[in-house]
Parts: C-alpha cells; structure tokens; sequence
C-alpha cells in the first residue's frame, strides 16, 4: 500500500519517493511508518502527527491513499 507523507526535515527522506508517497505493508501502524522514516524521539513526534488531518497514536493503523503530515510548534517570521 501507499500512502502520501509530509515529513518532518528531521526524518529520512529516502524513505519517501518523488512523489511524496512511502510503500508500506498492509496493516502498518503510525508507528512502523515513524520506523520507517528513522524519526528520531519517535515519542515526541507522535505527538505532532496527524493521519488525514486528524491526531494520530502510535497503534492508528495506515491504509492505503491516507496522508500522514507533521505540524510544527515553531512559527517562522
């Protein structure tokens, strides 16, 4: 399955293809795809996850076409 990743700069950009999308085995949780990407504190980035614009757990279980976006506490300016 695929689904569509904004990662974080903090994340392994390898995982992720040209077109923003990571291929994943059925059944991948939230948590398996922070694996994947080598997010470091994988703790503390859940915390910032969100899977199709809703807070996401480590166990949300990911199917295939969902979008998984990371949001920042930091304002740029």
């Amino acid at each position: 399955m695929q689904v569509r990743v904004y990662a974080p700069p903090f994340g392994d950009a390898n995982a992720v293809d040209e077109r923003g999308f990571v291929d994943l085995a059925e059944g991948t949780t939230v948590d398996g795809l922070l694996r994947k990407l080598k997010m470091p504190l994988r703790r503390l980035a859940i915390g910032f996850c969100v899977v199709n614009y809703e807070k996401a757990r480590p166990g949300t279980v990911l199917k295939d076409g969902d979008v998984v976006s990371f949001f920042s506490i930091l304002a740029g300016g």
